[in-house]
């Protein structure tokens, strides 16, 4: 606990930060927490930069996220309007100025990463969305692999025991979790993992 100031009247919580830059710095706690406070004062600085500079923004990959965002919930001619758009899937009124989505996330933005719904079922928005690597953002996905018999995820049949048997691939590694006489037993047991072991990939049942 320390005064903001020499002159201030009260006392605020101090938390010790380290920036993604790598600088370390002292933020007010609850200013951290409300995102009123995203960097050690590195992020606004690349953001001052980021929107004076001519067309940066068009050459950015971030605009490029953004745009193909827009694009597949409003335009019926993406090729991927039907997993999206015609689903119901938004962009929340605050993200269609590309600025606004720029400054929500700009500063967790990396190289290589991949914008991502947590709640697949959910609309982008702040709260719902987050950077990942491919790998998260496959599990986290409802689209099934193009080689998928069964409809349902992690289910394949096996002709030799006339049974269906439920996987899931964590980091890259299978796990059996059993053989049933049925699709959607096996199905039920796949999700039954998922949220026995708190995993994001997606359930087969809502």
């Amino acid at each position: 606990m320390q005064f903001a100031t020499k002159n201030s009247k009260c006392k605020q919580r101090y938390g010790l930060y380290k920036c993604g830059c790598g600088k370390n710095f002292r933020a007010i706690i609850k200013d951290i927490k409300s995102g009123h406070t995203k960097s050690c004062g590195c992020y606004n600085l690349k953001m001052i930069s980021f929107r004076s500079t001519t067309h940066g923004l068009s050459r950015h990959r971030i605009f490029s996220v953004w745009k193909d965002m827009i694009d597949r919930t409003n335009n019926k001619n993406h090729p991927s309007y039907k997993d999206y758009g015609a689903r119901g899937i938004t962009v929340c009124d605050r993200w269609i100025n590309v600025a606004n989505f720029i400054e929500d996330m700009y500063h967790s933005f990396e190289d290589g990463l991949s914008i991502d719904r947590r709640n697949n079922d959910g609309n982008y928005e702040p709260s719902n969305c987050r950077w990942v690597t491919k790998e998260v953002q496959t599990r986290n996905t409802r689209k099934l692999h193009k080689h998928n018999t069964s409809g349902y995820r992690g289910i394949t049949y096996m002709s030799s025991r006339k049974k269906w048997k439920a996987q899931i691939k964590i980091f890259g590694v299978s796990k059996h979790l059993g053989l049933f006489l049925t699709k959607e037993d096996a199905a039920k047991a796949y999700d039954s993992y998922v949220v026995e072991n708190n995993l994001e990939h997606t359930k087969n049942f809502s």
